[in-house]
């Protein structure tokens, strides 16, 4: 399901239109939340692989003791996998399998 039915062209083109009284639009209001949105979405979807790089560079390395890397590893791991499937939701299906495919050729 998508948040948005404008693509990032037409939030591009949307002018800011002013009522009488010096407010914006609903319209623009819901142009400018979905831009965000997706901004937001494609931040978490480029977040959601800082801790898979963390999970194989810098955990083993650390002082710490075997049961402590394990707890940390899951850690990372369940968050990255939170913050991607917030993404998906943000950001809808098709943009996901787009950056993906481009990321992971």
């Amino acid at each position: 399901m998508r948040v948005c039915r404008h693509s990032a062209i037409e939030i591009a083109t949307i002018q800011t239109k002013f009522t009488p009284s010096g407010l914006r639009d609903k319209g623009d209001i819901k142009a400018v939340l979905c831009e965000s949105m997706q901004k937001l979405g494609l931040f978490l979807f480029v977040l959601s692989f800082l801790p898979w790089l963390a999970i194989f560079f810098v955990v083993p390395f650390l002082p710490l003791d075997i049961p402590q890397k394990t707890t940390l590893s899951v850690v990372l791991a369940v968050g990255a996998e939170v913050c991607f499937w917030i993404s998906v939701v943000l950001l809808g299906k098709e943009i996901v399998t787009k950056y993906r495919r481009y990321l992971h050729p």
